[in-house]
């Protein structure tokens, strides 16, 4: 997520978005352990603070570090089955400005959250990050859910970093988040008790509620 320097991811806003966000909630599990348990975790090799969205590392491919990732993850215990690229847009307190970061959210599946972390804990390490995000995707009320992610069409780096900048308590709150560079969906990893918070900065960065895909589950971010 951020290096060690800095703790550290528009389309026009739709004019009808009938109906509701979609509150998606994974299958439940059959027998009394998954074979599979899915999370995300969130993770790049920079180690540059950039202020810059358009600098060289925006336009990186992640290819090696993605290979390298795989390998790592499944050595501690878990499988990669796919990895989507990220811009992240992050607030950062002590530049007082948004800094831009090219990365990769990997979709793996562990046996627990002690996994999970253990995983995140060695990528961390590995490419000498500050910190890496983590969220293990649970049903809706589960004991462990503190968390959502939310997935919003249509917006782009610019328009939210924009909204970023004019909400101080989105940035406090949400600290950032990540644009898809394939077809520029927001990606949002908020506390239970920030869904208002939320909402409106996808608002504000032009994008379309109504047309959100929301999930529950477990976030962590795993830090020094």
């Amino acid at each position: 997520m951020r290096s060690r320097k800095t703790l550290s991811a528009l389309a026009a806003l739709l004019v009808a978005c009938g109906g509701s966000s979609s509150w998606v909630a994974p299958a439940p599990a059959r027998g009394e352990e998954p074979a599979c348990r899915p999370a995300e975790i969130f993770a790049t090799n920079n180690t540059a603070v950039s202020t810059d969205p358009d600098s060289s590392q925006s336009h990186d491919q992640l290819q090696l570090f993605e290979m390298q990732a795989a390998a790592t993850i499944a050595q501690n215990g878990a499988a990669m089955t796919g990895s989507r690229m990220v811009n992240g847009v992050l607030w950062s307190d002590e530049l007082h400005q948004n800094t831009y970061e090219r990365s990769r959210e990997f979709h793996v599946c562990v046996v627990d959250a002690p996994t999970l972390h253990n995983v995140a804990e060695a990528l961390r390490n590995q490419f000498d990050q500050g910190s890496v995000l983590t969220f293990e995707y649970l049903p809706q009320g589960a004991p462990a859910a503190n968390a959502f992610t939310i997935d919003v069409p249509d917006i782009d780096a610019p328009r939210l970093g924009q909204a970023l900048m004019a909400d101080a308590v989105a940035r406090d709150r949400l600290l950032g988040g990540s644009i898809t560079t394939d077809d520029h969906t927001l990606i949002l990893v908020a506390g239970n008790d920030d869904v208002d918070i939320a909402r409106r900065l996808v608002n504000e960065a032009g994008g379309c509620w109504r047309a959100a895909t929301i999930t529950y589950g477990r976030r962590e971010l795993v830090e020094t």
